[in-house]
């Protein structure tokens, strides 16, 4: 049975090229995507992807979005891959994270949303590329704002060995992320 395993390196929490300055795509870019989505076949590993997990998109209009500082970023631990989400505005063939918490300790549901205390629906925790559509290409960096952020080839060939494996629409795929 497949399943995911993400580990991140703890040099992707100094993601700020000068840590005097306030977070901006200017400065959050450096220690961009050292982390690894591994695809395994129990412990076989199948494929092996870099990508971003720390969020770094945290400026803006989604300064506000955690209570501690990365708190966006899925907490180590378990969590669930819902395969072939629907993209709305994303690029590709996406994954919703779903069953986790992220590190500020918000549940992110079955439907890889935060709901507040007051009933409203906070973001999409993902798998997805870093394309843009503005330039029609990727960009240089990868923007978390709590997602997993591959490359667009990479997202593919991610996409490619869940459908070796006939992988559905809304399968569900068990995963454990480390840091190292």
């Amino acid at each position: 049975m497949i399943n995911i395993r993400v580990e991140r390196k703890r040099q992707s929490y100094n993601f700020k090229a000068d840590p005097s300055k306030p977070g901006s795509f200017e400065n959050n870019w450096k220690n961009n995507s050292l982390d690894s989505i591994i695809i395994r076949d129990d412990h076989v590993v199948l494929a092996l992807y870099r990508c971003q997990t720390v969020a770094n998109y945290c400026f803006g209009a989604m300064a506000s979005a955690a209570t501690v500082e990365f708190g966006d970023t899925i907490a180590p631990g378990n969590f669930t891959i819902k395969t072939f989400v629907e993209p709305r505005n994303f690029h590709g063939e996406i994954h919703g994270i779903t069953r986790t918490r992220d590190i500020d300790g918000e549940w992110i549901d079955c439907n890889s949303m935060q709901t507040t205390k007051g009933g409203f629906q906070n973001g999409r925790f993902l798998v997805h590329d870093r394309y843009s559509f503005k330039t029609n290409s990727d960009t240089n960096h990868a923007w978390s704002a709590g997602c997993f952020i591959l490359s667009s080839i990479d997202l593919a060939s991610f996409n490619q060995v869940l459908k070796t494996y006939n992988v559905k629409p809304g399968d569900l795929i068990s995963g454990t992320l480390i840091e190292e």
